[in-house]
């Protein structure tokens, strides 16, 4: 039964993310003083089989590449098959690349894994101490470094624009190269590279005895609440922050993104609702993070260090036992590099009769690709004809979504999101001979993968009275000007029945600036509710907010959503260049005006008895 009547549109929605940004991205330039001749080079650098090189090995050479990478950095991963082309290709013409290593949380084992991995044709070294990048000046992973066979320093900075290689304009590396070989001059010695800060103590460290903030103290507690859910060994983010020696690592990173309020990822902004997971930092805690790195990010004392966040050992589902654990009849297959892939895997499990669901738990297979996953609940079995047309499991259909019609969202998994049960009473109806169709976002890393996520259903296992129905609001008279940078577009619903909001999810594409949503109350009530105010939009993350306590909406409530978009060549985030008119459309680079409720309905009344072997009635 279809409580609420159709909101403007049903067309699939789906959490789109064009590329993964995440804590290491730093723009900052720290580039450090450098000699730049062979004169000042370190004596030898040895790599990670114990192989010694001399700084001789440069006159032997007509021109040296030395790459600044970490394999917890992921752009250098990234960039990783385009600069083992390039030294296959100039290999043969007297021109030797180097992997230098200068993070201090790579250890010799992983190198060796890496290398292995991703088949590097050229010698792996680690930068202890930072010698190499102190001579060179390298700042950052990856950055690349040309010197001349003569000593001098010929290039440094970027391997090309472009993180897609697809886009990509001007290949930096490669035209230095040519240069070098040729004798010629080269129009930009020195370019801005983009990826992961190398950290360097820039001031004398504190001492822990008289240091004003400390990491055991001061440090420790904030990473554990808001980031180590994450950034922890096994899971999603790049690198973990549960020790100082890791913290440390990466202490430029984590002052430069919590200082822009990139890190944490979450974008609602306090004072407009409360939910679930919420990880925000005040200004203080900031500037705390601040006054850490900027004082040499001293260690402090053992004593002050607090105990580890516990959490569900990764082997077991964290609700417990489940129902029924499904995944994709076959692992999927990434390749190296390219876009993202949005696949939706149709789950081999059937359901002979109306099934009740309290939870929907995942389990990524490999964390270091997925970035997200939606559950689709497909009542028609429509998919299973998209489904099977190559030789991958599952399939992809063009835009966003699964490319079926009215298929209803069932639950959606992001890093740090915790699952949870639903209130007592509460259940998602998955009906008879629906079809579970369970979208993963797949983000490249620079080598080939596969994966394998699981989903693990539990069934309701008491009474039911109300189930969770949800409510697309959407706006697709989207005709965005080009130059505009405060364009609004608005949209509002009213609710016919009596209902409590549990959760709230906000969508645009790339130029969506700000999005808020607010409850206006019936005539005599005379007062409004802010339900979510992203003030920071990002297309990169994207999350479906709960409610620690669902909102109360009396019948009549009008549910007001203003969205504001910003089409000018100055948003860092346009996709067209230059700015054009963009439409509603399910590409990344077209937009969408969507806010989807997740409601219950307080007259409802199923009364279902729940078999709980089953879940059914």
């Amino acid at each position: 039964m279809n409580i609420f009547p159709r909101v403007a549109s049903a067309r699939p929605i789906v959490l789109g993310v064009a590329a993964l940004i995440c804590a290491s991205l730093v723009q900052a330039e720290t580039t450090p003083k450098t000699t730049g001749s062979a004169a000042h080079a370190p004596k030898s650098w040895t790599d990670i089989d114990g192989r010694s090189y001399q700084g001789a090995e440069i006159d032997r050479s007509k021109a040296t590449v030395f790459v600044f990478a970490s394999t917890l950095c992921p752009i250098s991963n990234i960039y990783m098959p385009r600069v083992t082309e390039l030294a296959r290709t100039y290999g043969d013409r007297g021109v030797r690349f180097y992997l230098v290593d200068p993070n201090s949380e790579d250890t010799t084992a992983a190198l060796r894994a890496y290398a292995k991995e991703r088949k590097l044709p050229f010698p792996v070294v680690i930068d202890t101490g930072l010698a190499l990048a102190d001579w060179l000046g390298a700042s950052r992973t990856p950055e690349v470094v040309v010197v001349k066979q003569d000593g001098d320093l010929f290039y440094r900075g970027r391997i090309d624009d472009n993180q897609d290689r697809s886009q990509v304009v001007h290949s930096d590396l490669k035209e230095a190269i040519d240069a070098a070989l040729a004798g010629t001059s080269i129009a930009h010695p020195r370019t801005l590279s983009f990826g992961c800060a190398i950290f360097r103590d820039t001031v004398k460290p504190v001492a822990s005895r008289t240091a004003k903030v400390t990491f055991t103290r001061d440090i420790a507690p904030l990473l554990n609440k808001n980031c180590v859910v994450c950034h922890r060994s096994g899971e999603s983010a790049p690198f973990a922050l549960q020790t100082f020696r890791q913290a440390r690592t990466w202490a430029t990173a984590i002052k430069d993104y919590t200082a822009r309020r990139i890190m944490p990822p979450w974008k609602a902004a306090p004072g407009a609702g409360d939910f679930h997971d919420a990880r925000t930092l005040t200004q203080s805690e900031i500037d705390k993070l601040g006054q850490w790195v900027d004082s040499g990010a001293p260690e402090g004392s053992a004593k002050d260090l607090p105990a580890p966040p516990r959490f569900p050992d990764p082997k077991e589902w964290t609700l417990g036992r489940p129902d029924v654990v499904t995944q994709p009849s076959r692992p999927y297959h990434l390749a190296a590099e390219g876009p993202d892939v949005y696949r939706n895997f149709v789950l081999p499990v059937d359901f002979d009769h109306d099934r009740y669901v309290s939870a929907m738990e995942f389990k990524p297979g490999n964390r270091a690709v997925v970035h997200h996953v939606v559950l689709y609940i497909d009542e028609n079995a429509a998919s299973l004809k998209l489904d099977g047309k190559d030789t991958e499991p599952g399939y992809t259909v063009p835009g966003t979504g699964i490319g079926i019609l009215n298929a209803q969202w069932g639950e959606v998994w992001v890093p740090g999101r915790t699952p949870r049960l639903l209130p007592s009473g509460v259940a998602v109806k998955i009906a008879k001979g629906s079809k579970l169709v369970m979208q993963v976002h797949y983000h490249k890393n620079g080598a080939p993968q596969s994966d394998s996520t699981q989903v693990a259903v539990y069934f309701a296992k008491s009474h039911i009275d109300q189930a969770m129905h949800t409510v697309p609001l959407v706006n697709p008279s989207i005709a965005l000007k080009p130059g505009v940078g405060d364009q609004k577009l608005k949209m509002s619903f009213t609710l016919p029945l009596d209902a409590h909001l549990h959760t709230i999810f906000p969508h645009m594409h790339l130029i969506g600036r700000q999005m808020r949503a607010t409850a206006i109350l019936p005539d005599g009530e005379k007062k409004q509710i802010p339900l979510i105010n992203v003030t920071d939009w990002d297309f990169n993350w994207q999350e479906t907010y709960a409610y620690r306590e669902p909102v109360a909406l009396p019948k009549g409530t009008r549910v007001e959503v203003e969205a504001i978009y910003d089409n000018t060549d100055s948003n860092p985030r346009q996709a067209n260049h230059p700015a054009k008119t963009v439409y509603w459309g399910e590409q990344t680079t077209d937009e969408m005006c969507v806010m989807v409720l997740g409601l219950t309905v307080d007259r409802e009344k199923l009364n279902v008895n729940i078999d709980p072997k089953t879940g059914g009635i």
